[in-house]
């Protein structure tokens, strides 16, 4: 196995690729994000939203193919074995075309009933949400066919190759964009949901051209190992549950809100959820960068070297992560309104709570990736997952009580830290993870790091006017504290040492 200076190295140059494809597919978003929102209105906006979303419940088990599909790949490279690495690739790849086929029962017969019957949807618009529905199902079955392919690429490290598709991606948002300016008479809803399928196909494909002509374990052919099967389908089996009640969670907040206050209010939870996004991508970006080095790490026996790895991601993915979206949650206003022009009504306050559990939420993914690198994921996944389940019938009955759209985000808030608490115990069995350490060199400096920032940022934002310089030069001044924050706060004294020695080096530079 390669020295931990070179694992170190790979892993930061995984990650400047990862986000460079993150900043630009975040530019991109913001921007298609506000003309789709012009273009479709916010009743159209939040029917796509709300359609979607039932599809996306179906097609729950993805994350979790994707889980099983890169850990078995990872296990083999880690024991340098290719051929373990193609059965693994080919049995995931048969594994997502039956999948792929009993999606597509479900979808064209529960699934249409349930969007026919039960969302509420204006009559004049049942036509075009049906469309949109059917073009949903082509994207999420490009998807999923896709799962063992992108597996390939990040057992591989391949982030490079993962930029360059998130670059295809990035330009043709902006196609659809284009489209949908010139589109005349045509159905805007209908055409959006028309070019988003024909972007995940083409997707696809590149993803599958790519991953044959350069790993010689990607062939794309069926096999079958009972053995193997029975041990992916254990795994898959505890994972699937977890997906599913992220799926039932989330997307079926989604529905609730729906049925509750109709697809307006639908609108202003997907315009939340793109902002929230953002800040997840800069902690999945670590995630995946890191991910195949914890991986592969426990399978060549360094559980020293991965329990480093969880701690200090954790701490990093934090720090990104709340440097971003509690300056985002104190100007939340103003960014709106400079983003969107016309903003949905309850989109402030459900940006702000959707930031805040995503800011909770940051800390889950290195505790699963070890449980996924042990194989015992069962507590992680199902017991845990309890609490992501629960958002939904707690949430339904306070609504039942009190009419109120935020209730859903205030279960999810409070649900999220049962996970995370639940998960970091899990993990403190499994591979003697020092819950004190942890604790201490991880959490505390993430929450003080916050309460900084919050408490800076709405004493400045309380002091200075309401004009766009003020809110630029806020903007400086935060960041400003923000570094010597994280410099005497997050960085531990190796840390600190390393930094200045750089410091040193680069002004010794300068002044030759």
């Amino acid at each position: 196995m390669p020295s931990t200076s070179e694992n170190n190295k790979r892993i930061a140059k995984n990650t400047l690729f990862l986000y460079v494809r993150m900043l630009l597919i975040m530019g991109v978003t913001l921007y298609t994000s506000r003309v789709v929102l012009q273009v479709l209105g916010v009743e159209d906006f939040g029917i796509y939203n709300v359609v979607g979303g039932v599809v996306s419940i179906m097609a729950f088990f993805i994350s979790s193919l994707s889980n099983v599909s890169q850990r078995y790949m990872n296990i083999g490279l880690g024991k340098q074995d290719i051929r373990e690495v193609e059965y693994a690739f080919r049995q995931s790849f048969t594994l997502m075309c039956l999948l792929s086929a009993m999606l597509l029962l479900l979808g064209e017969t529960l699934g249409l009933w349930f969007v026919c019957n039960k969302l509420v949807i204006p009559p004049n618009r049942m036509v075009a949400a049906l469309w949109v529905y059917q073009f949903s199902l082509v994207s999420v079955l490009s998807a999923i066919n896709q799962v063992p392919l992108m597996g390939a690429i990040v057992a591989h490290e391949r982030m490079n190759m993962y930029a360059y598709l998130g670059l295809f991606e990035a330009c043709a948002r902006l196609l659809i964009v284009y489209f949908l300016k010139i589109s005349g008479t045509i159905d805007s809803l209908i055409l959006y949901g028309m070019l988003t399928a024909l972007v995940s196909i083409i997707t696809w494909l590149l993803y599958a051209i790519y991953c044959i002509r350069v790993f010689s374990e990607c062939k794309l052919r069926f096999y079958w190992d009972h053995s193997l099967v029975k041990d992916m389908s254990r795994f898959i089996g505890q994972n699937l549950f977890g997906c599913f009640a992220w799926s039932a969670g989330v997307q079926g907040t989604n529905i609730l809100l729906n049925l509750f206050f109709g697809p307006a209010v639908n609108a202003a939870r997907a315009v939340s959820v793109q902002v929230s996004a953002v800040v997840t991508r800069f902690t999945e970006n670590i995630m995946t960068a890191v991910k195949p080095q914890i991986i592969k790490s426990y399978a060549s026996g360094d559980r020293e070297y991965m329990i480093v790895l969880i701690q200090k991601s954790s701490r990093y993915a934090y720090f990104l992560a709340a440097i971003l979206a509690i300056p985002v949650m104190v100007e939340i206003e103003f960014i709106l309104e400079i983003w969107l022009g016309q903003v949905p009504e309850y989109t402030v306050a459900f940006t702000r709570l959707v930031l805040c559990e995503s800011l909770i939420g940051v800390f889950i993914p290195p505790l699963w990736i070890a449980a996924n690198a042990t194989g015992r994921i069962k507590n992680n996944q199902v017991y845990g997952r309890m609490f992501t389940l629960s958002i939904l019938p707690i949430s339904y009955m306070l609504l039942k009580v009190q009419q109120d759209p935020v209730i859903p985000f205030l279960v999810a808030i409070i649900a999220n830290i049962g996970y995370w608490l639940y998960c970091l115990y899990d993990i403190h069995i499994q591979i003697r993870l020092d819950i004190r350490r942890y604790l201490k060199e991880v959490a505390m400096p993430g929450f003080f790091l916050s309460l900084i920032l919050w408490s800076v940022g709405s004493v400045q934002s309380w002091m200075i006017p309401e004009d766009t310089f003020s809110h630029f030069l806020l903007a400086f001044v935060s960041m400003l504290i923000i570094g010597i924050c994280v410099v005497y706060c997050l960085l531990s004294v190796g840390e600190r040492t390393i930094l200045q020695k750089y410091i040193q080096g680069l002004y010794g530079k300068l002044k030759k």
